[in-house]
């Protein structure tokens, strides 16, 4: 939700960061599934525990959108690689106080073979405020031995104080990996200009 600070990001907790065991599937469906049984893989399981060579990568582990504007529009792109032996599902979940996030889904399968990989968008309608605000959520990314809770961070400032900053030189350019989607509203009910000023100079550190 919108809190007055972050907390610490589950991204750097833990020795797998982000990371905790789906234990339902597990219980349920581990028992039945079949996957890989070949004698190179047997012999591992018996070293490392068949748990242990499955699993996906989530890069970035963390999604920072940094300063935003109010009721601008933002997006990154997060990869999603199964480094595991079998292939394996997942599915990606938004809590309902999602505070204008949003999940897109490049391709229409949640299924991925094993060494490769799906890209999804995470998108953010900065909302209209009084105050600064911070955006701190988790995005769950449910696969079939282990949740992954993805971290979305962002600052969003009331529309004078980011004039403010923008006149002054003193606002924070976007993350390389940020894109601008839509800042049109905001052009709009600004008469100054400076708005105009500070997108651009926002797309030019991530150009």
């Amino acid at each position: 939700g919108i809190n007055a600070e972050y907390g610490i990001p589950r991204s750097i907790r833990g020795y797998k960061p982000g990371s905790e065991p789906n234990e339902r599937f597990l219980a349920q469906e581990e028992p039945v599934r079949r996957g890989v049984k070949t004698s190179s893989v047997l012999a591992a399981a018996k070293r490392k525990g068949i748990n242990e060579m499955r699993g996906f990568q989530v890069y970035p582990p963390e999604v920072s959108f940094g300063v935003l504007c109010p009721n601008g529009m933002y997006a990154t792109t997060v990869t999603l690689k199964n480094i595991g032996i079998d292939s394996c599902r997942f599915h990606i979940k938004c809590p309902r106080n999602s505070d204008g996030v949003s999940v897109t889904l490049h391709s229409e399968t949640n299924f991925v073979a094993a060494g490769m990989s799906v890209k999804f968008d995470v998108c953010i309608k900065a909302r209209d405020v009084t105050e600064i605000g911070h955006v701190s959520m988790d995005i769950a990314i449910v696969m079939e031995t282990e949740v992954f809770h993805l971290p979305v961070l962002a600052t969003v400032l009331p529309t004078q104080e980011y004039d403010e900053r923008s006149r002054s030189g003193r606002l924070t350019r976007l993350p390389q990996h940020i894109k601008i989607i839509d800042v049109s509203s905001v052009l709009n009910s600004s008469s100054s200009g400076v708005v105009s000023r500070s997108r651009d100079a926002q797309r030019k550190a991530i150009a």
